[in-house]
């Protein structure tokens, strides 16, 4: 039995309509898959750096009463962990360009585990612009 021309393109017409339908569903997963993928990543970051403040500040509270002690006035124990949490300040200011760009590689990470670094994923993306 043979298909008519009508026929054929009525089926060609259904066939593309059903892998456009597919095509935005995996886009549709996909994208859901990366936002909950950041979105957990975010709020295990938060809780890290939560538990890591708490940590620090009680260290450095510490750190003031100690020095406090030694040189036997509390305020100058304080006025030198403040002059400690001033040169750590300065000190990310000054790297800003690293940190920056490992959070961004961090970052990329999480958004697509396959990649090591900025260097693949922008080549990966020259590879895509080159096949497209």
């Amino acid at each position: 039995m043979e298909k008519t021309l009508g026929t054929l393109l009525s089926t060609l017409k259904t066939d593309v309509k059903e892998l456009v339908d597919i095509k935005l569903e995996l886009f549709r997963l996909e994208v859901f898959e990366k936002s909950s993928a950041v979105g957990s990543f975010l709020l295990y970051g938060l809780i890290i750096i939560n538990l890591v403040f708490f940590a620090l500040l009680f260290a450095f509270i510490t750190l003031g009463f100690l020095f406090g002690k030694w040189v036997d006035n509390i305020a100058g124990g304080f006025t030198i962990v403040t002059l400690i949490y001033i040169l750590l300040l300065l000190l990310l200011i000054a790297c800003r360009k690293p940190v920056l760009t490992g959070f961004k590689n961090l970052f990329l990470k999480v958004l697509d585990p396959d990649l090591e670094d900025e260097a693949k994923y922008e080549a990966k993306n020259a590879r895509k612009a080159h096949k497209g």
